[in-house]
């Protein structure tokens, strides 16, 4: 049963109240100032014809808000006259409040009333339809709502399936492709949009591979193997299904040979130079990457190169000793013990160790 309404009564009917209300006014103050000096009593009665003929044109063109602004008009200025009148300042005071309210706000409504475009009033056709439409779509349930606005929505998946492959979000991207099957049933426009997911994300994942074998040839560069061997163990981890992978031990053993070779060679080439030092230089790294195989082949080399660099050490520290240079002398002493701590040579030195740092303490000292 449909609920009852209550009724109101209509814009032009309160209108009409407040015309005759204000027109009544106007001419009761006349009639008080009929006695009045100056003739205010003549005047309210003729703004009270004026209202009345005010009222009569607005009503007849169906402009009911002039008429109740030019019924409030002649009110107020009725309160003004009798409040002068009778000398009643309050009422001359509430008649000017009444003057400036109108005056204010009869050009906002009586420009409302025109964008209205309906005679008396009448609420127009188009906001009509346009509250109907809201109070109908308020009352769809979600599943009704869903099938009006289905375009609008599969629209708006598109465009979500779209920015999600762009951002790399590819699992997000797959659940709104499940969500185009299952909840619209466009399930061929699904399945293309999984088909460039599955595409673009293994696009990115080559792509990462590629940067992640990249960064690995850079520490093999460097032959900081430690880092290379934890790299390496992060590729597999992440990339373990490229085909990049599958050679990465490969690689990295062969990049280990070539700077083997590279040490060997340079190490021969500067023992065959005499260039002691550099070549013992050399054999201090080269043993990091020697088999016992590889090694022996290079034993009588290395043995010469030793035995050499022994003697030089020897005479540089003698040399030190016999001028003076105590901090060198100390030096290169640590050396001889550092590396032939069992040779004869390295017990006597390290005898002299003592006397000689207290010596290079005293001379930092007097030259301080």
């Amino acid at each position: 049963m449909p609920r009852p309404t209550r009724r109101f009564p209509s814009p032009p009917l309160l209108a009409g109240v407040l015309v005759i209300a204000g027109v009544i006014g106007a001419v009761a103050a006349g009639v008080a100032g009929l006695s009045a000096p100056g003739g205010w009593g003549v005047v309210c009665l003729a703004t009270g014809a004026v209202a009345g003929l005010w009222a009569a044109i607005a009503f007849a063109s169906g402009r009911w808000m002039a008429a109740v602004h030019g019924a409030l008009f002649v009110a107020a200025i009725g309160l003004v006259v009798l409040g002068g009148v009778l000398a009643t300042w309050t009422l001359v005071g509430l008649g000017v409040l009444g003057v400036v309210i109108v005056g204010v706000g009869a050009p906002l409504t009586l420009a409302l009333d025109r964008m209205s475009g309906v005679p008396g009033g009448e609420r127009a056709p188009g906001l009509e339809q346009l509250l109907r439409q809201i109070h109908e779509h308020s009352m769809l349930s979600d599943n009704a709502k869903r099938v009006l606005f289905r375009e609008r929505e599969l629209g708006l998946l598109r465009d979500a399936i779209e920015g999600d492959i762009v951002e790399g979000k590819y699992n997000a991207a797959l659940a709104l492709c499940e969500e185009m099957a299952e909840v619209f049933g466009y399930r061929e426009d699904a399945e293309a949009f999984r088909e460039r997911i599955v595409q673009a994300r293994q696009q990115h994942y080559e792509a990462a591979a590629h940067s992640a074998i990249a960064h690995l040839d850079e520490l093999l560069e460097r032959r900081d193997w430690a880092q290379v061997h934890h790299e390496a163990a992060r590729i597999r981890r992440l990339y373990g299904d490229s085909h990049l992978v599958h050679d990465l031990d490969a690689r990295i053993l062969e990049a280990r040979e070539a700077h083997k070779r590279e040490l060997e060679g340079r190490f021969l080439d500067a023992a065959e130079r005499e260039d002691v030092e550099g070549a013992m230089g050399l054999l201090k790294q080269l043993d990091r990457y020697l088999d016992q195989e590889e090694a022996a082949r290079l034993t009588e080399v290395a043995q010469g190169v030793v035995t050499r660099h022994r003697e030089n050490l020897g005479v540089q520290f003698k040399l030190a000793v016999s001028d003076h240079r105590w901090a060198e002398a100390t030096r290169i002493g640590e050396t001889i013990v550092a590396e032939f701590p069992n040779t004869k040579m390295a017990g006597e030195v390290r005898s002299m160790l003592d006397r000689l740092r207290r010596r290079a303490d005293e001379a930092t000292v007097a030259g301080g």
